[in-house]
């Protein structure tokens, strides 16, 4: 029953992810990213895959701050604690090599994400997050994270197709 409500709630966070690449906004890309992030992270945390734990925890916090009204959650200062703080926590949880993928997929698209550039976002998925994580899912046996990971690099896909590249350079 345990391992069935840990691949339950992983592919709740896998629908919401999904789903994020199909908004024009970043702010709203964010926001949901936010919550499959919520919801990927207490799965990684019932998998006992703690480096991918804590990287998608100070995702959280990334993407909380992102999606933020206030001018100070902006200030690129952010993205260097957080950055910092996932090498802290990669270095906290190391377990082996695996370790590593979550951070280098994290702060990949922390910096990405600062630049709310939906056309960065998208290309730093493709070529950094989607195939770390995916690596990184086979590993802990995240059956949601590696679906997860294949729709997202399709539905990316599927949303350059609908705005084209030009329209998702804008950062509102």
């Amino acid at each position: 029953m345990y391992q069935f409500v840990t691949q339950a709630i992983g592919f709740l966070a896998t629908a919401l992810q999904v789903g994020s690449f199909q908004f024009k906004s970043s702010r709203r890309l964010i926001f949901v990213q936010l919550c499959a992030n919520t919801a990927f992270l207490v799965h990684l945390l019932m998998l006992g895959a703690y480096s991918g734990c804590v990287n998608v925890f100070f995702s959280c916090i990334r993407n909380l701050l992102l999606n933020s009204n206030r001018p100070w959650a902006h200030n690129q200062v952010w993205m260097w604690l957080l950055t910092a703080a996932n090498i802290a926590g990669t270095i906290l949880t190391w377990q082996n090599f695996f370790s590593i993928l979550p951070c280098i997929a994290v702060v990949s698209l922390n910096f990405a994400a600062w630049s709310r550039n939906g056309k960065k976002i998208r290309l730093t998925n493709i070529f950094a997050v989607s195939p770390s994580w995916l690596i990184y899912d086979i590993y802990t046996g995240s059956i949601s994270g590696i679906i997860t990971e294949l729709i997202c690099l399709g539905s990316v896909g599927v949303s350059v197709l609908r705005y084209g590249w030009k329209a998702l350079d804008n950062t509102d």
